[in-house]
């Protein structure tokens, strides 16, 4: 995640690099009053399993839970990101607005300086009209000399008064475009602040479910884990082929048997998007944290369309991401308890893939 940033430009200081104990014990307060409106009824309201059966049925409900909150974390995470991106950018084009509006209003006090001194030329040389002009001519040829040094005048006042008047409207458009950047990059602070903020909520709300996960998940025999991981299936020996989905996949299989972990992202464990997002970042590829987000990139594929290579996504709203390898199968960190291995693709409801 990138690092805060203060700037000047801000009316206000959207971060604060420390908290004062009262607004942290606040904050955690409001926090710890929204998980618990926001908790499931069924979850919140049910009764501790009386044994390791309904501890298993349990087990994959809150599982399911977890690993959707933890991808909502995710999601709140690149979306911060997003937003602190955004806040650099706008906060950069403060400063040289306000040096554009500065600029241009010392050349409009310029303009006014010149026009001042063309009207006081005028007045005090008495050149100022027609009449005076003719009371003032010897000769004829006189007049026409006064009336062409008042043309040129009148000229020269009019040319300095239009650029008086240009530079107004442009000091003007300046003053309207630096408010504006200013506006732009407070929103931006304020909108990244609001990120911020929900990242630590939705953190805190997965990691209330992973814990719940994992006490239940303690509970299993030996014989309901194995059960529940299922069989270890087979994949491919090799991957024929190129492009950045195949080579993910082989990265990918470089990592089968490490441990799934809500919220890793490799290399010594991984949750399901922290292995896609590692495996294709080997090979040059940044994808988003999150597999909603994950699920917006590249190409729309059908399912009778799938070929190795293809990211491959899960419920609604996306939840669980995996690399198909062919033949029904893909590589994904599975779920709590389980390993980065093969797995059908059935075992799952499908609700798309992307092709990059």
């Amino acid at each position: 995640m990138k690092s805060r940033r203060r700037t000047s430009s801000s009316p206000r200081t959207p971060f604060r690099a420390g908290r004062s104990a009262s607004t942290v014990g606040s904050v955690i307060a409001m926090v710890a009053v929204s998980l618990l409106v926001a908790a499931s009824p069924a979850t919140a309201q049910q009764d501790p399993p009386g044994n390791a059966a309904d501890a298993a049925r349990q087990l994959e409900q809150v599982n399911h839970e977890a690993e959707a909150l933890t991808e909502q974390w995710h999601a709140a995470k690149d979306t911060f990101e997003q937003r602190q991106t955004e806040l650099e950018t706008l906060q950069a084009a403060v400063e040289p607005t306000r040096a554009a509006l500065e600029t241009a209003v010392l050349e409009e006090e310029q303009f006014r300086v010149e026009i001042d001194s063309v009207a006081m030329t005028a007045f005090e040389s008495g050149n100022l009209d027609q009449l005076n002009a003719l009371l003032e001519s010897q000769s004829p040829e006189d007049f026409l000399d006064q009336m062409s040094a008042i043309e040129t005048l009148a000229i020269d006042y009019r040319d300095k008064l239009d650029q008086l008047l240009t530079k107004v409207d442009e000091t003007a458009q300046k003053r309207i475009d630096a408010d504006a950047a200013i506006a732009r990059a407070q929103a931006a602070a304020d909108e990244a602040a609001r990120a911020e903020e929900d990242v630590e909520n939705r953190k805190r709300d997965a990691e209330k479910r992973i814990d719940e996960a994992q006490r239940l998940l303690d509970r299993l025999s030996p014989q309901q884990r194995r059960a529940r991981v299922g069989p270890d299936l087979s994949g491919p020996s090799e991957i024929n082929g190129s492009g950045v989905g195949v080579e993910a996949i082989r990265a990918a299989m470089k990592m089968l048997g490490k441990p799934y972990r809500y919220g890793a992202e490799g290399p010594g464990s991984f949750d399901c998007s922290g292995l896609t997002s590692w495996a294709f970042k080997q090979v040059g590829v940044t994808l988003p944290r999150s597999s909603s987000q994950q699920a917006r990139v590249g190409q729309s594929v059908s399912r009778d369309q799938l070929r190795p290579g293809d990211l491959i996504f899960f419920y609604q709203p996306v939840s669980h991401v995996g690399i198909y390898v062919g033949d029904n199968k893909m590589i994904n960190a599975p779920q709590t308890g389980d390993v980065v291995k093969y797995s059908d693709i059935s075992s799952r409801p499908i609700t798309g893939a992307r092709r990059l």
